[in-house]
């Protein structure tokens, strides 16, 4: 039966003659009369030791200070190594920088455009601009195609000075065209939207 007193022959390893060993030595190094050795204190770094006594706390790893060893739930930045990618950074620094995915930051979108981005597979905007916005702001045209009792297509200018006309003056018949064709256009904008759902 083992135990943790090391009991060691108390006779010379050697005998006598040359290179041959003893028989308790023999008997002893084939089987011990130990089971474990337990060491007060700590055992330097020079002699294969942590230079640190105890067991190391949970969840703490051991970090070398340059003579010994200590404990630390996290790594020192010295320890981490260099990063490549879209994510870089020197080895021994966490201080880390984005790649450059657009040669042209700035503010994007007016009164008068709209910003234009190029989004790649990493979710990084890799291009944007601005776009201008087509047509003048208020402008619009009365066409046919919504029904408006067969009158031919007006520009927004051509209905407003219809609208306007001279004061004190009857409306001319083209200009009273005009007004029908776009009353006929509010009325069926009226329609769509009570069809749908919206009061006006």
């Amino acid at each position: 039966m083992g135990s943790n007193t090391i009991a060691f022959p108390n006779t010379p390893p050697l005998l006598g003659i040359p290179n041959l060993w003893n028989p308790e030595w023999v008997l002893w190094l084939t089987n011990p009369s130990f089971s474990s050795v337990t060491v007060p204190g700590a055992i330097p770094t020079t002699s294969g030791g942590t230079g640190i006594a105890g067991t190391p706390p949970v969840g703490t790893i051991l970090v070398g200070t340059g003579t010994a060893f200590a404990f630390a739930t996290t790594l020192p930045d010295a320890a981490f190594p260099a990063l490549t990618g879209d994510i870089t950074t020197s080895a021994g620094s966490l201080a880390t920088t984005l790649a450059t995915v657009n040669g042209s930051p700035g503010a994007y979108g007016s009164g008068t455009t709209v910003a234009t981005y190029t989004v790649n597979a990493k979710g990084l905007i890799t291009v944007s601009g601005s776009a201008s916005i087509t047509g003048a702001p208020g402008s619009f045209t009365v066409v046919t195609a919504f029904g408006c009792n067969g009158k031919t297509a007006q520009t927004s200018a051509a209905v407003n000075a219809a609208i306007a006309g001279a004061a004190g003056a009857a409306y001319t018949g083209v200009e009273q065209g005009l007004i029908n064709s776009l009353l006929a256009l509010v009325n069926q904008l009226r329609a769509a939207l009570v069809a749908n759902g919206i009061a006006v």
